[in-house]
Order: C-alpha cells, then structure tokens, then sequence
C-alpha cells in the first residue's frame, strides 16, 4: 500500500466511466511518474492538491513499462490558498476556456487535432483518427513538444521587439515560455524544451553568444541531475534525440533528420515504424507553425472578444482539412513495419554509424571550404 500527496499537473480525462490521469510520486531517491485509474465522480482537476492511497503495480504494454494504480482512495486536501495554488487555478480556468473556445468554433476531429498540436491535449480526439496518425506516423505533432516552446519564445520576442527594449522583450518571452509550460501540462519534454529555451533566451540578456546545442545538453544534465530516472523515459529520449537530429544533420529537412535520429528508439519501444513517416512528415509538418501562431492569437484574442478569436481560429480550417486528408488517407494504406525485438548492439551500432557518417561529412565539407 503506497500513500503519497500531489499535485495534479495535468488535467484527467475521461475514458467512459472513469477518469485517467498521471500523478508524480516523490521520495528521497527518486520522482517517478504513475497512471491513476479512478472513478468518474468526484470530478478531479488540474492544480487539485490530493492525497493518494492505493496498491502500486507494474504494467507492460508494446515493451514499455510504467506503474499504475486502479481505484485508489483519493482524497482532497485542503491547503492553504498560496500563490501557486491560485496560480494553478488560474491556469486552469483559462486552459478550459480555451478548450471550450476550439470546440465551438471547429468541427471534430478538426477542433481536437488544434487542441492537440497547441496544447498537446489528446483526449478528446476520435480513436479512428488518432490511429491514423500514428499509422502515418505524425502522432508527435499532437505531443507539446520543444517546437511548440521554440514558436512560442521566437514569435513573442519577434513581436515585442517591435515596441520593447530587446532585454525587456527577451524577459517576457521568457515568462511566455514559462506560462505555455504550465498550460500544456509540464510534460518532460515541454519541461526540457522550456529550461533550454530560457537558457538560450537568458544568454541572450547578458549580451553573450551560446548555441542551441549546449543549451540542449546543459537542460538534459539539469532534468537527469534532478531526476535520474528520466534517463528512460521514451518522452525525454525521443525528444532530446530528436533535437540533437536537428542540430547536427543539418543538411537535410528538419523532419528527416529528426525521424533518423529516433528511429532507433521508436523500434525499440514501439517495434512498428511508418514505412511512409517522412513522406506524410513533409507533407503536413509545414502547417504547424502556421496553425500555431494563427491559432494561438486567435485563442487569445478570442478570451477578450470571443467572436473575432473564433473568426481568425476559423482560418485555420482549410490547413486542418488538409492535415485530416493526408493523414486518413496514408493512414489507411498502412504501410507499418513491425519489429519484435531490437537488440541493443543494433541500436549502438546505428548510432556510432551515424556520428562516423556525420564526422566525416563534416571534415570533407570543411576541407573543401578550405
């Protein structure tokens, strides 16, 4: 029997008569991450203070592992209303809102992949789709990830530039950072993105010349220092790879060097990979940023006068349509490879393959230069 006290950071949803959500467990040596499985009443939120007691097991599903609990006893606590707590409120009554804003304005599953690409809120998208999309293989798009941070950062320090000091810019995007974290539910990934993202931001304010590359590993070292156990989270694998794919192939597509650098870590925990993933990544990953920052202004436009947010939120419609098509249409070719195991010699031997391949590209590229 495990009893522990939490915080809820990220808001439950609802599988027919129950509500699912994830729950942080700390102790002195660790902070682990646990599945909670309850009833659909009384209703739970994001930033509810709760006390959990319950009988803690081991669940494995596609060869990934994770702890669970079903039914626990779980009861709010009442604390004191500090700052953090009224902050969590406040969040939360606003990440609903906006949900709420979305809905009305977009057709499903339209409305739920908006909600997914800004937010990375999957819940409420149709099953058929989300299959889709991960037969495809695009279902990161709908994950918060360290893309979204970077839009969010560049896009407010890009336009207050225009009216601010640059350093009193750069601090309000990096309080934007900060709140977008808060309100996509502090996910690893969000959480790695956001500390490497105020890092560079913060280098930026001293007036001193940093790449995007060290804030990466400084923000890595900093998450695996706090939390060793990360070091197997597949979130925090496939989006610390990821990135370093995009900072160092640097001669190919974004996407495509993001697929060759997780591909070894999709096999391995999923064993299925998309034989047409770059193919449908090029197609729609295009229409990310757009849908971001129009879809972003117009839910905050919309939280002050709702009817011009949904007119520009309406814009987005086509570029949706568009996202759905491709994604149905790829997604029902199939076209999936399925992999039992993956030993981890293969894994090793990819990787010390492509670092050889990029080394010597890197030297024939500089001797050539020369």
């Amino acid at each position: 029997m495990l009893s522990f006290e939490t915080i809820i950071l990220s808001q439950p949803y609802s599988i027919g008569s129950q509500q699912v959500f994830t729950a942080n467990y700390k102790n002195q040596s660790a902070s682990r991450r646990i599945r909670i499985t309850t009833g659909r009443f009384p209703e739970l939120n994001y930033g509810e203070n709760v006390r959990i007691s319950g009988t803690l097991k081991l669940r494995v599903i596609n060869k990934n592992s994770f702890l669970v609990m079903y039914f626990p006893k779980i009861e709010m606590v009442k604390i004191n209303f500090n700052l953090l707590d009224k902050s969590l409120k406040i969040v939360d009554g606003l990440r609903k809102k906006l949900i709420s804003l979305f809905s009305k304005t977009l057709p499903s599953p339209s409305s739920s992949l908006m909600i997914g690409i800004i937010f990375g809120i999957k819940e409420q998208m149709p099953k058929d789709f989300s299959d889709n999309l991960r037969t495809s293989g695009v279902f990161h798009v709908i994950a918060a990830s360290g893309m979204n941070v970077t839009l969010i950062g560049g896009f407010i320090s890009t336009v207050l530039a225009f009216f601010l000091k640059r350093q009193i810019a750069i601090i309000l995007s990096i309080a934007g950072i900060i709140f977008y974290a808060v309100l996509a539910g502090l996910e690893a990934s969000i959480i790695r993105a956001s500390i490497m993202g105020i890092l560079v931001f913060s280098s930026q304010i001293m007036g001193r010349q940093t790449l995007a590359a060290n804030g990466l590993f400084l923000a890595g070292f900093v998450m695996l220092f706090i939390s060793p156990n990360l070091v197997s989270d597949i979130g925090f694998q496939l989006s610390f790879a990821s990135t370093v794919g995009i900072l160092y192939i640097k001669r190919l597509p974004t996407t495509v060097a993001a697929q060759i650098a997780t591909l070894p870590i999709l096999l391995a925990n999923f064993g299925i990979y998309s034989i047409y993933s770059i193919l449908v990544n090029g197609l729609v990953l295009w229409t990310v940023p757009i849908l971001m920052m129009i879809g972003g202004v117009g839910a905050l436009l919309g939280l002050i006068l709702e009817p011009i947010g949904q007119l520009l939120i309406y814009l987005c419609y086509p570029l949706l349509l568009y996202f759905e098509n491709v994604v149905n249409f790829f997604g029902k070719i199939g076209g999936v490879i399925v992999i039992q195991s993956l030993p981890w010699q293969f894994i090793v031997g990819y990787y010390c393959l492509l670092g050889s391949v990029l080394v010597a590209f890197k030297k024939t590229h500089s001797a050539g230069s020369g």
